[in-house]
This record gives C-alpha cells, structure tokens and sequence, in this order.
C-alpha cells in the first residue's frame, strides 16, 4: 500500500513554479543579467544581486587602490 506524503506549504502570493525575471530585460531566465544597479545588494527585481558581490581578491584590490588614493592626497 503507498501512502501519500503530506506537503504543507504556507500560501505565498508567487506560487513555487513561477520564475521571476529580471524586470530591466524582461527575461524569464533564473540568472542575472547584471543590468541594474545594486541598492544595498539588492538588485532591481528584489533578490540579492550576484554582480554586487565582491570576493576577496576583489576586496583587497579596492582596499589598496583607496589606501594608494589616500596617500596620493596628502602628499
């Protein structure tokens, strides 16, 4: 005899199945296509925007390019 699994979900107002888009170019794709600019890391559509990210090794590059502008400016 199988038995049914029971799936209890909360109601949503998107349901599970749609994919949300990028609204700039109304692509139906689940990627970003890095057109927005980010607020905060949130891009336009409402998700945390990959292209607002910033690994280390770009972190250390900014980090040296504003300490080489700092020291350039009180010289």
């Amino acid at each position: 005899m199988s038995m049914r699994r029971v799936v209890r979900r909360t109601r949503t107002r998107v349901p599970e199945y749609t994919c949300l888009g990028c609204p700039l170019t109304k692509s139906r794709t689940s990627w970003c296509h890095g057109v927005c600019v980010p607020v905060d890391g949130i891009g336009v559509c409402g998700r945390v925007a990959p292209h607002a990210l910033l690994g280390r090794t770009q972190k250390a590059i900014l980090r040296h390019k504003t300490e080489r502008a700092a020291e350039t400016t009180l010289c």
